[in-house]
């Protein structure tokens, strides 16, 4: 149970991980739905660190799967 739901939350990550990676629209989309507005800059930066947190996060749990 627990490993089924470790599996498909790395799957959920990845998938997250990828459109971060694409390019800055999810980023903007999150910022729009918190009424939020930032630089250029201040996106990318939001993005990177998002990018980050998502692979360690990966890394992590894949590491406690095995």
């Amino acid at each position: 149970m627990k490993r089924v739901r470790q599996e498909n939350a790395i799957k959920r990550l990845e998938k997250t991980l990828t459109l971060h990676e694409a390019n800055t629209e999810l980023t903007q989309r999150i910022l729009q739905d918190k009424k939020l507005t930032k630089t250029d800059e201040e996106i990318e930066k939001i993005r990177a660190k998002k990018i980050e947190r998502a692979k360690t996060t990966i890394a992590n749990t894949k590491a406690r799967l095995k």
